[in-house]
């Protein structure tokens, strides 16, 4: 692959019929976003590092995003999937450890573990807890957004460094 596509992101609508269309769509436009910050990237650039002595780069920030969304996979019973694996099935890694030719697998896994985020949350109470982490859906909603809006600031930084790209 030469390079990731440019995602469409339409903005969430600024009067939502109720707080989980709200929450959904906050949570949609952030995962949008980061997709947004690495379209139009080669696997090179994506894997290119911030400053030294960090070792984040904007792939990293997907394969991280992509095993952080089991917060909501733990509504759905199955076990741990390949998105949380380092390239090596049942060895977890760090997100910092990326590799360019792995990068349609790392797109593909983050695509797969926010389908199954999606899935596993669909028609459940905000006030239903984990029977993991003891956390309401609606905190973990709350927590998601957080981390993707921290991360898209990471990924704001990563893509001007690469290739001067600023904005949404």
């Amino acid at each position: 692959m030469s390079t990731w596509t440019v995602p469409e992101r339409p903005e969430p609508p600024i009067d939502p019929v109720d707080e989980r269309a709200a929450l959904d769509d906050r949570l949609e436009f952030q995962r949008t976003t980061l997709l947004l910050k690495c379209g139009g990237l080669t696997p090179e650039q994506l894997a290119t590092r911030s400053v030294p002595p960090s070792a984040l780069s904007l792939l990293g920030l997907v394969r991280h995003l992509s095993a952080v969304e089991a917060w909501f996979h733990d509504f759905d019973g199955r076990p741990d999937h390949h998105y949380f694996w380092d390239y090596e099935p049942g060895v977890k890694g760090r997100s910092e450890n990326v590799d360019i030719t792995r990068a349609d697998d790392d797109l593909a896994s983050y695509q797969a573990s926010v389908a199954r985020s999606r899935t596993a949350v669909a028609g459940r109470s905000l006030d239903e807890a984990s029977a993991d982490s003891g956390h309401t859906l609606r905190w973990i909603y709350l927590h998601m957004i957080e981390e993707y809006a921290r991360h898209n600031g990471h990924a704001d930084f990563l893509r001007e460094r690469i290739d001067g790209a600023t904005g949404e």
